[in-house]
């Protein structure tokens, strides 16, 4: 049986029904970004990354002169000690490069290599051949997904609004009348 089922039934049991789909869903999310972690991991282990190492890798890509450490760590919401062990491990691997800041000599400054922009143009390809392209649903079903889940962190403050509007907005439900 499905554990998140048999969990929604055990809360339903003792008389929590107003939040047992509450919990359906978030354990639903949890597991499946568990599920997705791993299936990443996978597609990139052949080429020594993990799906973390190759989100620091698109940000420094995708920024002019690389980040400071402390900004590259707000960016993807990791703690200034998990960032440090990422850049550690790329630096190791020889994919990017750390320089001191050139204004604040508290600060480094993260920079991709040639090395690391070749190897993430890799793993773009494979993430894109491997996991992207198919997540088992409908391209329909993969807006709607999006849609549900930008409004979910929204609500919880994850980003300011867009001022162009939100490319995947969730259409407004059914009203109930009186």
């Amino acid at each position: 049986m499905d554990p998140i089922v048999a969990a929604h039934r055990l809360w339903v049991e003792n008389g929590w029904a107003d939040c047992a789909d509450g919990l359906a869903a978030v354990t639903s999310i949890m597991r499946v970004r568990q599920l997705l972690t791993k299936q990443a991991d996978q597609v990139l282990a052949p080429i020594e990354l993990t799906f973390a190492r190759y989100e620091v890798l698109v940000r420094l890509n995708y920024c002019e002169g690389g980040l400071p450490l402390a900004v590259l760590g707000k960016l993807l919401q990791l703690h200034q000690t998990s960032i440090t062990s990422l850049v550690d491990k790329l630096e190791a691997q020889g994919l990017i490069v750390r320089t001191p800041h050139p204004t604040d000599r508290r600060s480094t400054i993260a920079e991709i290599t040639p090395t690391g922009r070749s190897l993430l143009l890799v793993a773009i390809e494979r993430l894109n051949r491997d996991l992207f392209r198919d997540l088992g649903l409908s391209g329909d079903e993969v807006r709607g997904l999006i849609g549900v889940l930008t409004k979910m962190r929204r609500a919880w403050g994850d980003f300011e609004d867009e001022p162009d509007g939100d490319l995947f907005a969730v259409a407004p439900g059914p009203t109930v009348a009186d």
